[in-house]
C-alpha cells in the first residue's frame, strides 16, 4: 500500500511539474509598445511606452522591490545616435502581502505602463523606425514564482518631415501620470 501512495504522489509531483514548467514570466505578462503620435516630426519629442498586461492572479515586482532578492520589473531601450532618449518612468508599486512573505512586497498587477520621452533629431531620415530594447520580469502568484525572463521589445513608429501633420494617439496611455523616472 505504501508504495501505491509514493507513485501517486510521484504523479502529482510530476503532473504539477509539467504543468509549471508550461508556463513562464513571458506567457502571463504580454506585452505592447504604444506612442503618443501616429507620425513622429523630424525634431519633435514625442512619448513611448512599453504597456505590460499582467494575467489575473499573477503579478510582477515593481521596478523598486522591497526585498533584495526579488527579480525587479526593468526597460532598458538601446539608445541611438538619431534620437535622443529620457529615463523610464515606472509607476509605483501597490503594496501587497502574501502568503510566502513575512511583509508586504511592492509589485504590479493588471496593467502597467512603463513609459520615456524621446526626440527625434532633426537629421532623423524619414520613414519607418523602430526602437528596441529589453524588458525583465519575474512573473509570482501566492504560492510560486515562475523562472524570471528577459523579452525583446520593439516600439515602431513612423517619422515625417518637421511641416507634416501628426495627431496625438493612445490618450489612454499617455494620459496616465505618476511614476519615478529611472
Amino acid at each position: 500500500m505504501k508504495i501505491s501512495h509514493f507513485f501517486l504522489a510521484l504523479s502529482v509531483a510530476l503532473v504539477l511539474t509539467v504543468c509549471a514548467s508550461a508556463q513562464s514570466s513571458a506567457s502571463v505578462v504580454k506585452v505592447r509598445s504604444a506612442v503618443s503620435v501616429d507620425k513622429v516630426k523630424q525634431g519633435s519629442t514625442f512619448q513611448a511606452a512599453a504597456v505590460l498586461d499582467i494575467d489575473g492572479g499573477y503579478h510582477v515586482n515593481s521596478s523598486r522591490p522591497t526585498e533584495s532578492y526579488l527579480i525587479a520589473t526593468s526597460l532598458k531601450i538601446d539608445q541611438t545616435s538619431a534620437l535622443s532618449l529620457g529615463g523610464v518612468i515606472y509607476p509605483p508599486g501597490v503594496s501587497k502581502k502574501f502568503t510566502f512573505s513575512e511583509k508586504p512586497l511592492s509589485v504590479y498587477e493588471g496593467r502597467v505602463v512603463l513609459k520615456f520621452m524621446g526626440r527625434a533629431g532633426s537629421t532623423l531620415p524619414v520613414g519607418s523606425h523602430s526602437l528596441h530594447g529589453k524588458l525583465t520580469i519575474q512573473a509570482c502568484n501566492d504560492q510560486a514564482c515562475l523562472q524570471p525572463k528577459t523579452v525583446d521589445v520593439d516600439i515602431p513608429f513612423e517619422v515625417v518631415p518637421p511641416t507634416a501633420q501628426a495627431n496625438p494617439t493612445n490618450g489612454d496611455i499617455f494620459a496616465e501620470t505618476g511614476g519615478k523616472r529611472h
